[in-house]
Parts: structure tokens; C-alpha cells; sequence
């Protein structure tokens, strides 16, 4: 699997969990988050700036591609994500931090591969979805949370009267985990 955005506070946890199902977890990150990235279970960490993620994925791969890809950035990511799959995987756009909603999908790689790409957002699911999904996540996450094989990862701690520093430092990125506002 390909995470993408992997210190992130999402994605971190994708790491994770893929880690604790068994999964092979190449993910994306800065070079000063690679060390964060890898203890939290990946395999090995692409550094985004430096390295081609598509490139890097296939070698990593032996050339046969990944099975799955998250991601959160979209945009001109989205053609090199399904370049990046082995054939029947699966794509989870997940966000558009490119900010870029239109890209061209290259269909003719998506049906000969027999790609999947699925898009996900929570704020479009009704309650009876995210009631759903919380059920779920208490059956499957919560007992691994208990025994320690997943954790939370929190950059920062910051007092609810400091939400605009929060969301600087959310814009600036860079962080590892998520930023919280406490009450």
C-alpha cells in the first residue's frame, strides 16, 4: 500500500492500521519525517520532494505496482497514483490538498488495468453512514488502541483561544500527527 501525506494526522494512522493488517506500507513524507513515518510501521518513506513517489513505487515493487494507494493530495497526483497501481488495485482519494479538483483521469489505464478509484469525504455521509463508521472503528481500531499496536499521534496541544495559531500551523504543514484544540 502507498500512503501518501504520512505524518499527517489521517494519514499516520493509515500507516498504521495497513501495518497492523499486514500490508507492505510505502508511504510519502518529508525527509525530516521519514525516521516518525517508519516507526510508525512503513516499510520505506518516499521523500515527496526529492524522489518520484510513481517511480520510487514501482521499484519498491519489483514493477508490479501497488494494490492500494491513499491519498490526500489529489490534483496531478491523481494520473501518477493510478500509473503507480498494480493491476486491480484500488485508489482512495480521500482529500484535494492540491486544491487542484479537475485533473484528467487516464482512462484508458484505469479500464485495461482494471483500476478501482474511490473518493471518500466524510462531510458528504449522512448520520446513519458516520454512526456506521464509528461503530466500526470502535470494533476494529479501538481493541488495537487498547493493546498498544496502534496509537495516536498528536503534533500539538493548543488551548481552544489559540485556534487561529492551530490553523497557521495546519496551513504551514510539516507537523507529525494531528493538532488539537483543547477546551
Amino acid at each position: 500500500m502507498l500512503v501518501h501525506a504520512a505524518a499527517g494526522g489521517i494519514g499516520s494512522a493509515a500507516v498504521q492500521i495497513a501495518w497492523a493488517l499486514g500490508a507492505s506500507v510505502y508511504a510519502t513524507a518529508s525527509a525530516e519525517r521519514a525516521l516518525d513515518v517508519l516507526g510508525l510501521g512503513a516499510t520505506a518513506v518516499i521523500n515527496y520532494r526529492a524522489a518520484d513517489f510513481e517511480a520510487e513505487t514501482l521499484r519498491l515493487t519489483g514493477g508490479a505496482g501497488a494494490d492500494a494507494v491513499i491519498d490526500f493530495i489529489g490534483g496531478e497526483y491523481l494520473a501518477r497514483n493510478l500509473r503507480s497501481l498494480a493491476p486491480g488495485g484500488r485508489l482512495v482519494q480521500v482529500g484535494i490538498l492540491s486544491g487542484d479538483a479537475d485533473p484528467a483521469i487516464p482512462l484508458d489505464l484505469l479500464l485495461h488495468n482494471h483500476l478501482r478509484l474511490i473518493g471518500t469525504v466524510m462531510k458528504s455521509r449522512t448520520l446513519d453512514e458516520k454512526r456506521a463508521m464509528v461503530a466500526r472503528f470502535a470494533a476494529g481500531a479501538l481493541p488495537r488502541l487498547a493493546k498498544g499496536e496502534l496509537r495516536p499521534v498528536i503534533d500539538t496541544v493548543l488551548p481552544l483561544d489559540q485556534v487561529a495559531e492551530a490553523h497557521r500551523r495546519l496551513e504551514r504543514g510539516g507537523g507529525f500527527g494531528k493538532i488539537i484544540l483543547a477546551p
